[in-house]
């Protein structure tokens, strides 16, 4: 990990959650992290404390606003030289099934997990093939559920969303190769992960039922991205499926 010590990562969705503990695990590492979220008062505490001091830079952000997005890598360029890693982590669910949902809901979900990530990613790319980086490192945050369907409708669209994530992620591979970078892409499918995007997005008392089942911690699933850096530059590690022990799919 000690080529990854003072490079620039940028986290979205980082203010909870699985972002969270990815921001405090790469800081930890040793690299310099921006840390993207409509809320950011966890990480502007964070970035005050002595061990993120000067390795957190907190920005507000909204993945909906196509503005928000190209001032923060215009940032990143300007104050710390541009995006070595880039880390697509937000995401939302929506609260209403297939045939009760409405368009609005639909677009949201889009926005935030195919249109936001699809940009980010457009832009972190730029930067690196700009500035000739040769082992620039792309995660995208997709989910189990491309791999089992889930029997609660709420998330039938949002899986949806996901299984696009992970098309996504192999059509990036694809064009990575085809240009000649050395540019790696990883995809993260973790099961049940401890967080609030059922409460948040859900409910509350979705949020109880469904956390009666094993799960993971957040950690778990920064401990998998710290495995993919690792790896020497010639491997591409395309998928990692992240499971709690115990669970039923």
């Amino acid at each position: 990990m000690e080529r990854w010590t003072g490079r620039v990562a940028l986290v979205t969705g980082g203010n909870s959650g699985i972002g969270a503990a990815i921001t405090r695990h790469l800081i930890k590492l040793g690299l310099v992290v921006v840390a993207v979220d409509r809320k950011i008062d966890f990480l502007q505490e964070l970035a005050s404390k002595n061990e993120s001091c000067g390795r957190l830079h907190p920005r507000l952000c909204d993945l909906c606003q196509e503005s928000d997005i190209l001032g923060t890598f215009r940032w990143i360029e300007s104050y710390l030289g541009g995006t070595d890693i880039l880390i697509n982590n937000a995401g939302v669910t929506g609260q209403n099934s297939l045939i009760e949902g409405s368009p609005d809901e639909w677009r949201h979900l889009l926005d935030v997990n195919i249109i936001a990530l699809c940009l980010c990613t457009k832009e972190a790319v730029d930067s690196m093939r700009r500035r000739d980086v040769s082992d620039g490192h792309i995660f995208n945050l997709s989910s189990n559920v491309t791999h089992v369907m889930p029997q609660h409708a709420p998330l039938h669209f949002y899986t949806a969303t996901k299984h696009a994530v992970s098309a996504l992620t192999e059509g990036l591979r694809q064009e990575l190769r085809d240009v000649n970078t050395k540019i790696r892409v990883t995809n993260i499918s973790p099961g049940l992960v401890k967080s609030n995007i059922f409460k948040n997005c859900i409910g509350p008392d979705t949020h109880e039922a469904v956390y009666k089942r094993p799960s993971l911690d957040p950690s778990d699933v920064a401990s998998a991205i710290e495995y993919a850096l690792s790896t020497p530059p010639h491997v591409q590690v395309h998928e990692i499926i992240v499971k709690p022990m115990g669970s039923m799919a």
